[in-house]
C-alpha cells in the first residue's frame, strides 16, 4: 500500500495537474514531502529491528495530515483520492483498536455521516426552491448557494465520512468486504463520490453561470431547462442512498460474504497434521513441546494467541503459544501435568518425540493492545502467553513490569530465565517463600491508562478483577485456562434461535446449550473446550441481546450484542438471530 501511494505521489508530482491547484507553488514541494514520509515509513516497516509503535503511528498521522492539507488547502484533486490510500495505511499501522479509541472513531464516523446527510438534504431543499420559483434572481442566488455548499462543506463531509468508515472497517473485525452490508455501504459511498465529482459539480456550476446570465438579461427560470430537476434528483438520490446506508448500519442484513466466512472466526478450522519435534522438561511438572507441520508452514500468529492440540485419543486441548511469531516452521507450547485433570495433560506428557498429532488455529482472544505502560501478573503456567508479549514490548522500548507467582521456584517455568534477562522488571514470588502480592499496591504504582494483563488460576483472576474495580484508571485483560463460575446461580429460560442463512428457527430449552441446538442444523460451527474459554465457537449475532456467560470477552466487552459464544451463553430475551 505504501508503494502504491508513492507511485501515485510521483506521478502526481511529475505530470501536469488535472485541475489548477489553489496554491500552485506549493503543489510539487508537498508531493515531495509526501514521497519522503511514505519512503520513511517503508524503511521503518521493513527494518529488521522492531520499531516502536508510536513512531510508526506518528509517521502514519503525518502522512494523513499532509495528504489532507495537499487536498483541501493546496487544492490538488489527486490528493483527495490519495487519501483513500493514506487512511488505510494509518489504519493498518494502528491495527485492532482498544475499546475507547474504537468508540471515538465510530463516533467521528457517525458525526461526519450526519453532516453529510444534513448537507445533502439542504442542497435538495434548495433544488426544490430552484424548481418552483418564478423569480430568476431567487433562482440565481439558490444555484450560487448550492455551488458554494458543493465546493466547501460537502467535500469535507463526504470525505470525512468515507475515510472514517474505511478506518473503522480496517481497525475492527467488521473489515471492508467481510459482510454484505459493509460492502454495500462502501459501494454507496464510492458511487456518490464519483457521481458528485464526475457529474453533479459541473451541472451545478453550469446552472449557476446560466442563472447569472439570465438574471442580467431579464430572463426567466424556465429558460434554465432541466437544471433544477438534475440537481434535485442528483442530490435527492444521494440523500436516499445515505439513508439506505444508515439503515444498513442499523439492521446489518445479509450476514458474511464468502470472504468473511473464510476470515472470521466461528467456522470450523481444518486440523493441520503435525509431529512432535522436541520435548523437554522446563520445570517440575511442566514440559515444553515443539510442534512442526508435516508438509507445510504453519499459520502466522500474534502474541497472546493459542492453538488447539488434537491428540491421538481425539481429545482437544488449548495451549498458549510462547515461541517466536516469526517462526512459521514450528509452534512452541508449555504443558503443566494436572493429575486431577481430564486426562489431556497426562496424555501429552506421555507422548514421545515423533508422535503425530493435529493442530487447529491459532486464535487470539488475548491480544496485546497499544498502551503507555503494561503490568503483567502471572500465576503458574499462566506465564506462557506473556513471553512473546514481553519480547515484543522490550524490543520496542515500551514500559512494562512482570509479577510472577508460583507454588515454588522449581515449579515456575521460565522464572529463572526471565529474572536473569530482565532483573529490573521481573519479580518472582514463590508461594513457599513469599506472601501473596498486594494487588492494590501494584495497581497504585502502575501508570494511569496502563494495560494490566492477568493469567493464572481462578483465585488470582478473581482477586485482580476485584482490585481493578477499585482502580478504574487502568484496563484489565484476563485469560482463563478453566471456566469460571460466571454462569452459576443463573436461571436458564427457553428461547428461540433463528439461523439466518437457512431460515430455520430452533428452540433452546433450559437443559440444552445454544451450541447443541445450532449444531443440529449447522455442524460446521466449531467446538473445542465447551466451557466458554477457548473462543472457537464464536458466532455472529444479527439481532437480539446475548447473555454472555463465557470467559473470552473482557469486562469492557460484555455489553457487546454482535457476538456470542454459544457453548455456554444464552439469550436475554425470547429470540436471537445468528449468522449461521
Amino acid at each position: 500500500m505504501l508503494v502504491a501511494f508513492m507511485t501515485v505521489a510521483v506521478a502526481a508530482m511529475v505530470l501536469p495537474p488535472v485541475f489548477p491547484a489553489t496554491l500552485a507553488a506549493a503543489r510539487v514541494p508537498m508531493w515531495g514531502l509526501l514521497i519522503a514520509v511514505a519512503g520513511g515509513l517503508v524503511v521503518l516497516v521493513t527494518a529488521e529491528r522492531a520499531v516502536p509503535r508510536r513512531i510508526l503511528l506518528g509517521g502514519g498521522w503525518l502522512l494523513v495530515v499532509s495528504v489532507v492539507l495537499q487536498a483541501f488547502v493546496v487544492g490538488d484533486l489527486v490528493a483527495m483520492f490519495a487519501t483513500w490510500l493514506a487512511v488505510p495505511i494509518l489504519a493498518t499501522l494502528a491495527g485492532q483498536l482498544r475499546p475507547k479509541p474504537r468508540k471515538a472513531l465510530v463516533a467521528a464516523h457517525i458525526v461526519a455521516a450526519c453532516c453529510w446527510v444534513g448537507i445533502a438534504v439542504t442542497i435538495s431543499a434548495m433544488a426544490v426552491v430552484a424548481m418552483t420559483t418564478r423569480d430568476i434572481h431567487t433562482s440565481r442566488v439558490t444555484y450560487e448557494l448550492m455551488a458554494v455548499f458543493d465546493l466547501t462543506l460537502l467535500p469535507w463531509a463526504n470525505f470525512a465520512t468515507f475515510l472514517t468508515g474505511l478506518a473503522v472497517g480496517l481497525t475492527t473485525s467488521w473489515g471492508l468486504f467481510r459482510y454484505y452490508w459493509v460492502a454495500a455501504k462502501l459501494a454507496i459511498a464510492v458511487g456518490i463520490l464519483f457521481v458528485a465529482f464526475g457529474f453533479l459539480h459541473d451541472a451545478l456550476e453550469h446552472a449557476a453561470a446560466r442563472a447569472a446570465q439570465l438574471a442580467e438579461t431579464g430572463g426567466s427560470p424556465a429558460e434554465l431547462g432541466t437544471s433544477a430537476m438534475v440537481a434535485f434528483w442528483g442530490f435527492g438520490g444521494s440523500t436516499l442512498s445515505l439513508v439506505a446506508a444508515v439503515l444498513l448500519s442499523l439492521y446489518k442484513p445479509g450476514g458474511k460474504t464468502r470472504r468473511g466466512r473464510r476470515v472470521l472466526t466461528g467456522r470450523k478450522q481444518p486440523v493441520v497434521p503435525a509431529v512432535l519435534a522436541d520435548r523437554r522438561e522446563i520445570a517440575d511438572g511442566t514440559i515444553a513441546l515443539t510442534v512442526c507441520g508435516e508438509d507445510r508452514t504453519l499459520p502466522e500468529w500474534t502474541p497472546g494467541a493459542h492453538i488447539d492440540l488434537v491428540l491421538p485419543s481425539g481429545r482437544v486441548r488449548q495451549y498458549s503459544l510462547y515461541g517466536d511469531p516469526a517462526d512459521t516452521a514450528s509452534y512452541r507450547v508449555a504443558v503443566l501435568h494436572e493429575p486431577d485433570g481430564r486426562g489431556g495433560s497426562k496424555e501429552i506428557h506421555d507422548l514421545p518425540v515423533g508422535a503425530r498429532i493435529g493442530i487447529r488455529g491459532p486464535r487470539n482472544n488475548f491480544p496485546l493492545i497499544d498502551a503507555p505502560a503494561y503490568l503483567f501478573v502471572a500465576g503458574g503456567i499462566g506465564i506462557t502467553p506473556f513471553l512473546p508479549m514481553i519480547r515484543r514490548l522490550h524490543g520496542a522500548g515500551s514500559e512494562w513490569r512482570l509479577v510472577y507467582r508460583g507454588r515454588s521456584l522449581p515449579t515456575m517455568a521460565f522464572g529463572k530465565a526471565l529474572l536473569r534477562q530482565y532483573p529490573d522488571r521481573v519479580t518472582l514470588l514463590p508461594a513457599d517463600t513469599h506472601a501473596r502480592p498486594d494487588l492494590d499496591d501494584l495497581l497504585r504504582r502502575t501508570p494511569a491508562a496502563a494495560a494490566v494483563y492477568c493469567c493464572g488460576p481462578e483465585d488470582l483472576l478473581a482477586a485482580m478483577e476485584s482490585a481493578v474495580a477499585r482502580h478504574p484508571y487502568v484496563t484489565l485483560h484476563t485469560e482463563r485456562f478453566a471456566a469460571s463460575n460466571r454462569g452459576d446461580g443463573q436461571t436458564n429460560t427457553v428461547f428461540e434461535a433463528e439461523l439466518r442463512r437457512s431460515g430455520v428457527v430452533v428452540p433452546v430449552p433450559p437443559d440444552r446449550t445454544l451450541l447443541a441446538a445450532i449444531q443440529a442444523v449447522d455442524p460446521t460451527v466449531d467446538l473445542s473446550c465447551a466451557d466458554g474459554v477457548c473462543g472457537s465457537c464464536a458466532t455472529r449475532v444479527l439481532a437480539g441481546v446475548p447473555d454472555h456467560r463465557d470467559d473470552v470477552l473482557q469486562a469492557d466487552e460484555r455489553d457487546r450484542v454482535d457476538i456470542i459464544y454459544p457453548c455456554v451463553s444464552r439469550a436475554r430475551g425470547d429470540r436471537l438471530v445468528l449468522d449461521v
